[in-house]
Order: structure tokens, then sequence, then C-alpha cells
């Protein structure tokens, strides 16, 4: 079962109150650490403009904080997922009392914008860019040119000019000797022009730097959001628990009688789920005496 749970009997009511203490004191901590502030990017055009972003290391050293203040719970790596610029960043702890397995989410969902950092340097590659472009241009209808009148006088030579295109593409296909001579007139045309080469290698390495400049910019609602939120890719922060019956040591059964939980149990449910409680409250008063 999957807190909070619709039953109404007291121990529900107990669950539920605890995981409401847990989600608000979670969300309380967290959301100071996803506070937004304004910072300088640069766009494509090198224009200069302003844009949200928050730091996710430092939801990263929370996590690692409530990690470290969990006492006998099981507790995965913090962990990040991506789908094109939707991140996710979370943790997950888990701990079995008796017959029961408690697992424990905690996650923000967010996205990356990517920007170029604030350097002249972006400008710089962009004009360069742009030159080359054009002198590229230049170059190919120069080859282009040659190229034509090339082909034109082979073909003459050959005997070929009367030729109709389906024709004359059969005899190209057939004629492997013919193919193999203008493909080398094409090489050696091309070797007259060692700066289409140069270009294109200046281009690649152009693209490399302004990659080298490119910066994401992270963005998020600080909002709470459930499961189905977050399955539907919304931004915002979540926490979820989950309480299954372990049937063996590979079968977990995510329905849970709550009436047929011994007392004993129970308690002990309690006491994991208020240790969590206690953790996030002494973060947050780390947080707020640091502050």
């Amino acid at each position: 079962m999957r807190l909070p749970v619709k039953d109404n009997d007291d121990f529900v009511k107990e669950l539920n109150s605890l995981f409401e203490s847990i989600r608000e004191k979670y969300f309380g901590t967290i959301k100071p650490q996803v506070e937004m502030k304004k910072v300088n990017v640069m766009l494509g055009d090198g224009s200069v403009t302003q844009s949200d972003t928050f730091e996710p290391q430092k939801v990263e050293l929370f996590y690692q904080q409530l990690i470290n203040s969990l006492e006998g719970w099981t507790t995965t790596p913090i962990s990040r997922s991506r789908t094109d610029d939707l991140h996710r960043l979370y943790c997950q702890i888990s701990v079995q009392v008796e017959k029961y397995q408690l697992y424990g989410y905690f996650g923000i969902q967010y996205h990356a914008l990517p920007y170029y950092k604030v350097d002249r340097h972006v400008i710089e590659i962009q004009q360069e860019l742009a030159r080359l472009a054009d002198n590229a241009t230049k170059t190919f209808d120069a080859i282009s040119s040659r190229g034509n009148d090339m082909l034109q006088k082979e073909l003459e030579k050959g005997g070929y000019t009367n030729m109709g295109f389906e024709e004359l593409f059969t005899k190209l296909f057939e004629d492997q000797k013919l193919t193999a001579d203008l493909e080398g007139k094409a090489s050696t045309l091309e070797s007259q022009f060692p700066e289409f080469e140069e270009m294109h290698d200046r281009k690649r390495q152009l693209f490399t730097e302004l990659n080298n400049l490119l910066i994401e910019i992270y963005q998020i609602a600080p909002v709470y959001i459930d499961y189905n939120k977050l399955m539907q890719g919304e931004e915002g922060i979540v926490t979820y628990f989950d309480i299954e019956t372990i049937k063996n040591k590979t079968i977990r059964d995510s329905h849970v009688n709550s009436k047929s939980i011994t007392l004993n149990t129970r308690k002990q449910i309690v006491s994991r789920l208020n240790q969590i409680i206690k953790a996030l409250e002494h973060i947050r008063h780390q947080y707020f005496i640091g502050s």
C-alpha cells in the first residue's frame, strides 16, 4: 500500500498522519535548497539575458545528510535520471519490519535548459562560422564550375555528349573504367582546393569550442507533487512511502491488510517513520542555525 491510505482504522490514520508530517518537513527543508536565483546567460545570437536557476548540488548534499542520519535503513546511492531535458534527482530508502518492507522515496523533478556562458568568445566563434560559411559557398561554387567543365570535356572525349540522362546514367553504372576515370579526375580537382577541407576541419573545431561553452540552467517549480504528477513529467518536489508484505525472499505483495498487523509490528513501523521525522527536523535545525 502507498501512503496516504484511504482506510479509516486507527493505525492507518496514524500512518497517514506520520506521512503528512514527513511530507511537510521534507518540503519545508528542501524548498530553500531549490530556491531560484537570477544568472546572466548568452543566447546563440550573442545577446545576453537573465534566466532563473537553482543548484542541484545543494539537494544532493541534503539527501546525503538524510541518508547518513538514518541508522538501520538500507539506502541507495543518490541517483539521477534524464529524459531529454527532464531530470530527476532522488534517493531511496527501505527497511524490513517483521514480515513487512517499508520503502521511502525522496526526489525532485526539474528541467535543464542549454545556454552559453557569457563569454566574448561565443560571439567570436559565431562570427568566424559565418565567414567560413560564406567562403565555403564561394569555394564550392568554384569547384562545381570547374567540375562541370571537366565533366563536359571528358564526356566529349568519350563521345557521350549526345546521350540522354538515363542512357548516360546506365553507361556510368556499367562502365566501371569510365566511372573510375571520372572519380580520379574529381579527386585531382578537389586537391586543387585544399582550403575547402581546411575550412571543414576548422568548422568542426569551432563547433567543439562552442559546445564547451554551453551550460545548463536548472528550473523547477517549488511545489509538492505526488507520484502521478511525477510520472506525468511535472516539475516539483516529491516523496512517497510504500509498505509491502514479504511473501518470501523474492516476492513482495503491495496488498497489506492493516488490521492483521500485530501491535508490536505497528509500533516498529511507527518508530521507523518517527525516525525519519526526527532526522528531517535535525537537518532543518542545522540549516536554520547555519543561516
